[in-house]
């Protein structure tokens, strides 16, 4: 096969400083069978003004691979059963399946309300509580890595412990002058899971670590200290916040109005062709 995709790579140069001067438009330049391979198949991936070398390798390159499939479709053709070859229920459900989803997600894009209000996603978790009980436990607080050696680690533990706010703002401070690490996860609530990666332990030491010992956590290695201020906690097992959960409530919200418009139009056609006499339901009377 190598030599008549050189010969066919010759020919294309021959008398020419491109790559298809000698070859008149809708020219076969390979063929397989009934299958054929045309000089308009090559200028569709081939760059105008390369070099003719380089017009020659991606040639080389892409009637090399279209051959390839050629052979191997006839090799199995050759080879598997009829029931196997006969794919055109296949891919008649497959194109319907393929137009049916594109002209759904047209339709729902063409009428999708997107905007959830601040009182639907609060009336949604108030209604639905079991459905945001967290596994995990979430958190809010502040995460310092520090080396054991910092000369600031006392004074950073004793500012984690307090509520102040100038004590906060002083652990911020010094927490980015002095801190190998500071991790600020005071606006937003974070999974457990997440901050026990962050610190290196494994989830269920960090649960009980954050259940008994209050407003500050301290996890400790050969180098470093992880502290963690501890502003508020919510443990597994017990329904998460709605400030953790309002997102994902947008998105449950959003996604059952889409489930809600293909439904409707599911009926509407049906409706309709019914009403047209475009469908007609047989009775297994009418076949006795």
């Amino acid at each position: 096969m190598n030599r008549i995709v050189c010969f066919i790579i010759a020919a294309l140069l021959v008398c020419s400083c491109t790559l298809y001067d000698s070859i008149t438009k809708g020219e076969k330049v390979a063929q397989i069978g009934r299958a054929a391979l045309y000089k308009t198949d090559l200028e569709k991936v081939i760059p105008k003004g390369i070099a003719p070398q380089d017009s020659a390798l991606l040639a080389r390159q892409f009637i090399d691979s279209w051959a390839i499939k050629q052979l191997m479709l006839q090799k199995a053709e050759e080879q598997l059963p009829k029931s196997e070859r006969d794919v055109e229920r296949l891919l008649e459900d497959y194109r319907t399946q393929l137009l049916v989803f594109r002209y759904e997600n047209k339709y729902v894009e063409e009428r999708l309300d997107t905007l959830v209000s601040l009182r639907e996603r609060e009336e949604y978790f108030l209604s639905h509580p079991g459905s945001f009980v967290g596994k995990n436990g979430v958190y809010k607080g502040r995460l310092v890595k520090m080396q054991n050696s910092s000369p600031n680690m006392q004074v950073m533990k004793k500012l984690a412990k307090s509520r102040e706010i100038d004590d906060l703002e002083a652990l911020e401070q010094l927490a980015y002058n002095s801190a190998y690490k500071y991790s600020n996860f005071n606006n937003n609530w974070v999974d457990l899971n997440i901050v026990a990666k962050e610190v290196g332990v494994p989830l269920e030491e960090l649960q009980k670590l954050m259940a008994k010992n209050g407003p500050m956590v301290e996890v400790k290695d050969t180098v470093y200290t992880n502290i963690l201020q501890v502003l508020e906690f919510v443990p597994p097992g017990e329904v998460t916040p709605f400030e953790y959960n309002s997102e994902k409530i947008k998105e449950i919200i959003i996604s059952r109005r889409k489930q809600e418009l293909l439904s409707a139009l599911q009926r509407d056609i049906l409706r309709d062709a019914l009403n047209n006499n475009k469908i007609k339901i047989i009775d297994e009377d009418e076949n006795d």
